[in-house]
């Protein structure tokens, strides 16, 4: 079968927006199909468009999701079971909302597909349902269906990830799993739920098979806790010093604990490793307790001091928001990063992640502001929280951010760690400020939230005629009308009613008008063409490519189009456009 796999793009800007590394879920189960002789594509969303042909052309879609790309995981589902393909999703989301993508999907791989990915493969070819694969989700006439849980899969029978399978993407920093699994289980966190809490590693021997084709290139481990076991640990960077097979620089994720062994810290700088990333969490000990985080501020303070002392930069990971926390938790924090010269920081709000105990307490307290998944990027609020209202955790966690990413603050570790601590700060200033213009109208819904009284007013509809008056025979003005256009709200949406005929000229005002007329927020919208006639297909291209425009400022954009009128359609396929970003009814 020709099997297309996409990881969808996030729905803004975040900490690895500028980093090009994918997820290994999708490159592994390639490089499965691929061996067992399917022709695979690989698409990371995040670094190019998706075409049409690459939907169409395909007998089946395969997309993996997070929380905050679930919303365009579900938009490509749609879309290709829209053009008859059977649709798999797998990753966090869907395996603990199950329910929830069935709605966009044909099936549903829960948890680590790793063993369950082929038996389904080859019950779709066969016509058959996948009745008794484990980990499996599906419908079942008007059924849904829960295969039992598929065991935990032993991490030396997973193929090492083909990334060449992503057509055309050029990495800048390379991703390797040592392991799977963390103890730890931290209330916020669903990695103990998708991968247990018993940790299961490669053996040294297949890693340094598998490192060999990145020498001298940047790596990053990916292990939830590089160092948990230390014996481990200190036995592959040991292997990779004796036999020179270390990538040019090397980053990974550790807990503090990791600075309490000087033979662990010193193997790792003698490997090229030159930055960790520390789940420091708080500065409030109560909310490090409510976290069930087992470390406290002294250990923090000591594990950047340690890392420090051997110029590896170090990069802490704060979370806001805990029933603990007060808004001079925040301050307070800030200023132990900034006294503790931490090189580069994520201020992140607590987010609620289905699958977590995070997610079922504030659901059963009724604090989930919204189920836009969306917004569950730990960079808005999207609960209720104890201490102080959403839009003062929101305010405060971006000024936290801007105050330590500020222009007086970025050479600061330049004799600690080098230049690249300074070129990430100078990265950060840039980032946190444009997240923010990006953003502007969330803080307007979170105010919305706690005023009784709407922050603007809007008209309850518009009326408008595109016309355009020409000079004929040089003796009279002639009125050309082109479109006509409404705009009203119902039912929690913005309808735009478009009548007429849609030329170079009338295309510019109407955009024009919506940009005018539409509210500068998060809006649902709906778009009626059905009326609407084109006057050539370079017109019906430009339509698409103002539309995608548009869907920057929109939740969600519905065009309904007429049933005998599929102009729309044979376009974007005859000129294998991108997927576009709306939705098209009809």
């Amino acid at each position: 079968m020709k099997i297309t796999l996409i990881e969808p793009k996030a729905p803004g800007k975040h900490v690895y927006s500028n980093v090009t590394m994918p997820r290994l879920g999708l490159p592994i189960l390639g490089t499965l199909l691929q061996k067992a002789g399917h022709q695979v594509r690989l698409i990371m969303g995040s670094s190019r468009d998706i075409h049409l042909s690459e939907i169409t052309g395909a007998d089946l879609i395969c997309i993996s999701t997070t929380t905050s790309t679930a919303v365009e995981a579900y938009h490509l589902g749609d879309f290709a079971r829209d053009q008859g393909k059977p649709v798999i999703m797998g990753g966090a989301h869907v395996s603990f909302m199950s329910e929830e993508a069935l709605d966009h999907c044909d099936y549903v791989c829960r948890g680590e597909a790793d063993l369950t990915f082929m038996p389904l493969i080859s019950c779709i070819e066969r016509g058959e349902l996948p009745s008794d694969i484990p980990g499996v989700s599906f419908r079942q006439g008007e059924q849904i269906v829960h295969n039992p849980d598929a065991d935990w899969v032993d991490f030396n029978s997973v193929p090492f990830p083909d990334l060449s399978l992503f057509s055309g993407l050029k990495m800048t920093t390379y991703p390797v799993m040592t392991s799977r699994g963390c103890p730890y289980d931290c209330t916020f966190c669903s990695v103990t739920k998708m991968f247990g809490r018993k940790f299961r590693y490669r053996e040294t021997e297949a890693l340094l098979e598998e490192l060999k084709q990145y020498r001298g290139k940047q790596v990053f481990f990916v292990d939830d806790n590089f160092s948990a076991n230390t014996r481990r640990t200190k036995e592959l960077l040991r292997e990779m010093i004796r036999q020179d097979i270390k990538p040019s620089w090397w980053c990974t994720q550790v807990r503090t604990d990791a600075a309490r062994d000087d033979e662990l810290l010193q193997l790792m700088y003698d490997s090229n490793c030159r930055m960790v990333f520390v789940g420091m969490e708080s500065v409030n000990p109560e909310t490090l307790k409510s976290y069930n985080k087992k470390q406290d501020v002294e250990d923090i303070e000591y594990c950047i001091q340690r890392f420090h002392n051997l110029g590896i930069m170090v990069h802490g990971m704060f979370v806001f928001g805990a029933d603990e926390d007060s808004l001079q938790t925040i301050e307070e924090t800030l200023d132990f990063a900034l006294k503790n010269r931490i090189d580069t920081v994520q201020f992140l709000i607590l987010t609620p992640l289905p699958g977590t105990k995070t997610f079922f307490d504030l659901e059963q307290e009724g604090r989930l502001l919204t189920r836009d998944w969306n917004l569950y990027d730990a960079h808005h609020v999207v609960f209720q929280p104890r201490q102080m209202s959403p839009y003062e955790l929101q305010t405060a966690t971006i000024q936290a951010f801007k105050k330590f990413y500020s222009i007086p603050n970025i050479l600061k570790n330049l004799f600690t760690t080098g230049f690249r601590s300074v070129a990430f700060r100078a990265l950060g200033f840039w980032m946190v400020r444009s997240w923010e213009r990006e953003n502007r109208w969330f803080y307007s819904f979170l105010r919305s939230l706690s005023s009784p009284v709407p922050q603007t007013t809007w008209r309850a509809m518009v009326s408008k005629t595109v016309e355009r008056f020409r000079l004929r025979k040089l003796k009279y003005l002639c009125s050309e009308k082109f479109m006509q256009i409404e705009v009203f709200q119902e039912k929690g949406r913005y309808v735009i009613d478009l009548k007429g005929l849609l030329n170079d000229f009338s295309l510019r005002e109407t955009f024009k008008t919506l940009y005018e007329q539409i509210p500068r927020l998060y809006q649902n919208i709906t778009i009626n063409i059905g009326e609407v006639y084109f006057t050539s297909e370079a017109t019906i291209v430009k339509f698409v490519n103002n539309l995608n425009e548009l869907t920057s400022k929109a939740r969600d954009i519905q065009v309904k189009i007429s049933p005998d009128n599929k102009n729309l359609i044979d376009v974007l396929r005859k000129y294998d456009m991108t997927v576009p970003g709306f939705s098209i009814v009809g």
